[in-house]
């Protein structure tokens, strides 16, 4: 990916109806480079949709960072 690839998040705020805790909400942008990345990453792998791919992403991506 290049440095003209951009990856939005929109960051809200929440409140834990459980417990009235605000909670950060985040809304990623799934759009140009990075659906097409998600989209080859679904058929090669059989994802069913965005939120699982993204969901193994980002639990890969936090063991790889606490292995260092």
């Amino acid at each position: 990916m290049s440095s003209n690839d951009l990856l939005t998040i929109i960051s809200e705020k929440f409140k834990n109806g459980e417990n009235g805790e605000q909670v950060d909400g985040l809304t990623v942008i799934i759009d140009g480079k990075i659906k097409q990345i998600f989209d080859k990453i679904l058929l090669e792998k059989g994802y069913n949709d965005y939120s699982e791919v993204l969901s193994d992403v980002i639990f890969n991506g936090i063991n790889k960072m606490l292995e260092k």
